[in-house]
């Protein structure tokens, strides 16, 4: 694999171009990678307003009409639907596993299979999340690439 960067200092908007023979897990990570980082959510917390990166956000999830993002060690308010915030961010690594829930893949720190088709997911922080069965084949389907 051949890397290049050029920097124009004149040009007005980044341009990321990959070229390869076809489009494996390596490249797909690469490019949900580089999705991942160019986005932020703004969250609400003690009535302040924080910009929080995608890359340091564990799960969102819906409770009572309202939306949270968790991340290591703080609760953010963030003013999407979970559906906005699934459709936002289906390019990068996160995925809904439950009605109520979208994780980022990249905080998985082991998988293991339950009954009913279910799968639970540890993160790194040590917090185990359960993917509901309507849920699992896709995230099976995210997380091989």
């Amino acid at each position: 694999m051949k890397l290049q960067i050029d920097e124009i200092p004149n040009l007005e908007e980044t341009e990321i171009l990959i070229k390869c023979r076809e489009i494996d897990s390596k490249i797909t990570k690469i490019s949900n990678y580089i999705h991942t980082s160019y986005i932020t959510v703004n969250g609400k917390l003690d009535g302040e307003i924080y910009v929080l990166n995608l890359d340091d956000i564990y799960y969102f999830e819906a409770v009572e009409n309202r939306v949270f993002a968790y991340v290591e060690k703080n609760v953010y308010e963030v003013n999407y639907k979970l559906q906005e915030l699934s459709e936002m961010l289906s390019r990068t690594s996160f995925i809904q596993i439950a009605r109520t829930i979208i994780l980022n893949i990249n905080k998985i720190e082991k998988v293991s299979t339950l009954v009913n088709g279910r799968i639970s997911a540890v993160l790194v922080n040590s917090e185990r999340m359960i993917i509901t069965r309507v849920y699992a084949h896709a995230f099976k389907q995210k997380l091989n690439g």
